[in-house]
This record gives C-alpha cells, structure tokens and sequence, in this order.
C-alpha cells in the first residue's frame, strides 16, 4: 500500500512539473509575438482658421523588423477612440523593417476646446490582432477664434 502511495505521489509531482513547463514555454511564445513597435506618438491641437482646429500628429516610423520575416499590414490611427486614418498595405508586397507614412496624411479635422487622446493601433504577418503601438498624453485643442 506505501509503494501505490509513493507513485501516485510521483506522479503527480510529474503532472505538476508538465503544468508548469507547459506555463513557461505558453509564456514564452506570447513574448515573442510581439515583433513591431513604433517611434513615439506625438500629437497636438491648432487653430487653422476662425472656428476650425486641426489635429497634428508628428512623423512616426512603424518598425517591424523581427529577424523572421514580418511584413506590416495595417495601421490605423485613432483620436478619443474614433479612427482618423486606416492604412492596409499592398498584399503583394507589403513593407519590411521601417515604413514612415507621408507628411500629408497627418493634419486632421478636430473640434476646437476638445480634448483628445491619438494612438497607433498596428499589425504584422505575425499578430492575430492588431496591436496598440503608442499613444499620446492627452491635450485639449485651443478655444476657437471668432
């Protein structure tokens, strides 16, 4: 009767280190998921004419350089939650490493005395879903002018 209890004893200290092994390398696998980042997100707020204020978002570099391969995907930009700007790439040929998205895409209608948070949503051949890359503090636009 001690021998069955000493191997159900083993046993379960196997079944325990199985659990735990299994935990480790779930673990490591969710680390290595994440192969893009982004330079920061800066943004901010201006009067562009009278009662009209525009979003700016300084130039930002997604990087997705891996070692493995990953390509970019998509991107969107979002102001309070809403998207402003949505890029997919070419299927075909999608971009490596660093993309910069032009200067001409990144002014965009706010609503002045507003106050806005702007964030970076991404994603690689690699991500199930997209990622959030990087985010502003929040600022609140300037009084509109009469």
């Amino acid at each position: 009767m001690k021998r069955r209890g000493g191997l159900v004893l083993v046993g379960l200290v196997i079944v325990g280190l199985a659990i735990l092994a299994s935990a480790w390398w779930t673990r490591e696998e969710a680390d290595a998921a994440v192969t893009g980042f982004a330079s920061p997100i800066n943004g901010g707020c201006y009067i562009a004419a009278p009662s009209q204020c525009r979003l700016h978002v300084d130039p930002f570099t997604i990087n997705i350089n891996d070692g493995a391969g990953a390509r970019l995907m998509q991107f969107t930009l979002y102001a309070n939650g809403n998207p402003i700007y949505a890029f997919t790439t070419d299927v075909s040929n999608p971009p490596n490493y660093d993309y910069t998205p032009s200067p001409v895409a990144l002014d965009f209608a706010a609503r002045c005395g507003e106050t806005y948070v702007m964030n970076l949503v991404a994603q690689d051949t690699t991500d199930a879903n997209p990622l959030n890359y990087g985010q502003t503090g929040s600022f609140t636009c300037p009084a509109m002018v009469p």
